[in-house]
């Protein structure tokens, strides 16, 4: 691919150059290296292994190519025009054939525009170094990036180019967006890779599901122990119920990384769209997972990048795009992550208010059966502050067999189950949480009652008899 670059405020710091050649034109042009840019010759350095690089500047030739020459910078670039015409369309047909893929960066919107309608794929790029006639103009939203330094161009650079690579990891939810941005790399040839996550609080049955659909691999990457101890303590808080989402997200960009990285793949692309989600797809903070995730130039949203410009909450536009891409298998939007549930997020809190050493065991306990927590009591009626310790005690009642034989298979050393004993119905679980034995009366007294109260059958029965299990 080509890079077309304007020399005066792209390369070349003008303003200082023009005040030095006002008392020594001969002087300023021996000079001329000392006016570039600091960035300028380390991006060159860079670039010119993968890009083919060229100069087109606006100006007098024989001044512009002897400022571009003592600059010492000519041997970066295939080829140097110097065009009289500002808008350089003239200029650019020396280099580029019409439909010709490359990339034009210039202060001069003008220039930009002008040059586009000739080059229809021309990717365009504003310099803002906030020196020159332009630079107080608004971009223009035609023109397809603006950055303020080559350091910015360079990570724009390197989406552009990893999009041209021939391999990506996609996280893929199985959801309408992350359909899409599979569709959309394959379209361009590019060979995809699902990756998918899971944990305590959601699964990847969706992604299956989709990933099959499309036939496309895909990769399940257990997170449960790491996400668990990060849902403990996010570094920036949760949502609007136990929900950390930036914290998650950050988490499961990071492992993506190290997929990537080690097997080799060009980039990664997400189907985030902005403004879609409050707390994780606004621009602040899209930008800052990606920074903190160690990903700037490395992470592609192609639903939220031209063409296709995707933002907020309707899904018109990606239903729309799912007709022309022929996709008729999807999910209805909903919230895949068991945190972002009013009732699980309510049981969880108290856990952990509770219990802060809990484990997965006990996140699994909080989605089956019902639950009721008993108020504490002493294990040793003392004065003794230490002997005093607070027993927290928790029975879980099944709602059906099904619930009946998880909540069995869940049970741990120190817990007891009790049943009744000449009827079905349902399973009930005695848990403390200091992990001594339970030998409180009152507690295995609730626990009967409301394992009767929720058997219909014999809810007003009296002298019901009752298996007593306690698990070693």
């Amino acid at each position: 691919m080509k890079i077309i670059f304007d020399f005066d405020h792209t390369l070349f710091e003008t303003e200082k150059f023009r005040k030095v050649i006002k008392k020594n034109l001969e002087k300023g042009l021996n000079q001329s290296c000392q006016f570039l840019y600091p960035d300028v010759i380390p991006l060159l350095r860079k670039v010119k292994k993968n890009f083919e690089l060229f100069i087109l500047s606006f100006g007098e030739e024989k001044f512009q190519k002897k400022k571009i020459q003592n600059s010492k910078i000519a041997h970066y670039f295939k080829k140097i025009v110097v065009t009289p015409n500002i808008a350089k369309m003239e200029g650019m047909k020396k280099i580029l054939k019409k439909q010709e893929t490359a990339i034009f960066i210039d202060d001069n919107p003008q220039a930009l525009l002008e040059t586009k309608k000739f080059f229809p794929n021309l990717i365009t790029i504003r310099m803002n170094r906030g020196e020159g006639r332009y630079f107080q103009k608004p971009n223009n939203k035609k023109i397809d990036y603006c950055v303020k330094n080559l350091k910015e161009f360079e990570a724009i650079l390197r989406k552009i180019y990893f999009i041209k690579s021939s391999t990506a990891l996609v996280l893929f939810s199985g959801g309408l967006d992350s359909i899409l941005v599979a569709k959309i790399l394959q379209k361009q040839g590019i060979k995809i890779t699902g990756i998918t996550f899971k944990s305590y609080f959601f699964g990847a049955k969706e992604a299956k599901k989709s990933a099959k659909n499309l036939g496309i691999k895909l990769k399940i990457i257990d997170i449960s122990k790491e996400h668990l101890k990060v849902m403990k303590s996010p570094e920036y808080g949760y949502g609007k119920e136990m929900n950390p989402c930036l914290d998650c997200r950050i988490l499961m960009l990071k492992k993506a990384k190290e997929i990537m990285e080690k097997e080799k793949y060009g980039f990664i692309a997400t189907g985030e769209v902005l403004g879609q989600r409050p707390m994780t797809q606004n621009k602040k903070s899209l930008e800052f997972t990606e920074k903190k995730s160690s990903l700037e130039g490395l992470l592609i949203r192609p639903l939220s990048a031209k063409p296709f410009n995707i933002s907020g909450r309707s899904r018109k536009k990606q239903i729309a795009l799912a007709k022309k891409f022929k996709v008729k298998q999807y999910p209805s939007p909903s919230g895949g992550c068991l945190l972002t549930d009013p009732e699980f997020s309510k049981r969880f809190k108290k856990l952990l208010k509770i219990y802060p050493q809990c484990q997965g065991n006990d996140i699994e306990l909080l989605k089956v059966g019902r639950h009721f927590w008993l108020k504490p009591q002493n294990r040793h009626k003392t004065r003794n502050a230490k002997l005093r310790e607070k027993i927290w005690v928790k029975i879980i009642v099944g709602r059906n067999n099904e619930e009946n034989k998880k909540i069995k298979k869940l049970a741990k050393p120190h817990d007891i189950l009790i049943e009744m004993k000449d009827y079905p119905g349902p399973l009930a679980l005695i848990r403390n949480y200091q992990g001594a034995k339970l030998r409180e009366l009152s507690s295995l007294n609730k626990a009967k009652k409301l394992t009767q109260y929720y058997s219909t059958k014999t809810r007003n029965k009296k002298n019901m008899k009752f298996k007593i299990s306690n698990i070693k």
